[in-house]
Order: C-alpha cells, then sequence, then structure tokens
C-alpha cells in the first residue's frame, strides 16, 4: 500500500495517499484564516499536524509526551 495519513476532524477519520498532503495544507490553512473560536482552533490543530509530517492528523491537541513533561517541569522548577 501507497504512503499514507489520516485526518480526524469531528471524531471522523479518513485516510490520505501522502501525494496529497500539500493539497490539505491548503485546504486547512484556508479553513483556518476562515473561521474563528474554536473551529479555527481544530483546523489549526490539523494544520499543524500536517505541516510537522504527522501521519495521523488530529483536531484536538496532543498529550505531552512524558519526557517532554518531565523536562519543562524541571525547566519551570522553583528553588
Amino acid at each position: 500500500m501507497a504512503d499514507t495519513f489520516t485526518i480526524t476532524c469531528y471524531r471522523k477519520t479518513k485516510t490520505y495517499p501522502e501525494s496529497q498532503r500539500n493539497k490539505m495544507i491548503k485546504e486547512y490553512q484556508t479553513a483556518m484564516v476562515c473561521c474563528d473560536g474554536s473551529e479555527a482552533d481544530r483546523y489549526r490543530n490539523i494544520y499543524g499536524d500536517l505541516i510537522a509530517g504527522e501521519k495521523e492528523c488530529m483536531d484536538i491537541e496532543r498529550p505531552l509526551t512524558p519526557e517532554l513533561e518531565a523536562m519543562l517541569k524541571e525547566m519551570f522548577k522553583t528553588a
């Protein structure tokens, strides 16, 4: 099977061939600037995942990895 990625938006997941990534980047870029509020946030999250080359693009913010969370705690630890 060809290289693919998925986009999950409003609990619906669709698979796209990697050749469609640039098209979807443009679509979600347009969507996020044409909307506001939580809808724009959803599109912004997908757009960020697409730009980052993620294989699973989601409309929700991803939780921090344990490593990143530990690093942030260490950085902002008070004496």
